[in-house]
């Protein structure tokens, strides 16, 4: 299980790469700006539907954020160009992210799928 302290750290490394600010993720998960604070400070645990939800917004997959081995610098796959996008707007790009990470997840089930059954790994 993944600390708070580091989940917290990824969250705002994840939420700054993309130009979000903490009151537009709380907006998007209906909370308090100051419940994005503590998520991000590691003093307060985070639900898998929060998680889940940001994941889609900054577009990066939850397993990888929760992956304790990951030491590397998280790349998100979207980065908002403006602070001034509707929470609407980060709400549908969100779903449409949350295509998208689908997708890879398939891709990669598929790809390990095909590895087994031609014996490679």
């Amino acid at each position: 299980m993944i600390d708070k302290i580091i989940l917290g750290q990824r969250l705002r490394e994840l939420r700054e790469s993309s130009g979000l600010s903490q009151k537009q993720i709380a907006e998007c998960l209906s909370v308090d700006q100051s419940l994005i604070s503590k998520f991000e400070s590691g003093e307060r645990s985070i639900s898998s539907t929060q998680l889940d939800t940001i994941c889609d917004i900054v577009c990066f997959p939850a397993d990888k954020l929760l992956d304790e081995k990951q030491d590397e610098k998280l790349d998100n796959a979207v980065s908002f160009r403006t602070a001034k996008l509707s929470i609407e707007s980060i709400k549908a790009l969100s779903a449409i992210n949350r295509i998208f990470l689908n997708q890879m997840k398939m891709d990669k089930w598929g790809d390990a799928a095909n590895d087994r059954s031609t014996g490679m790994k």
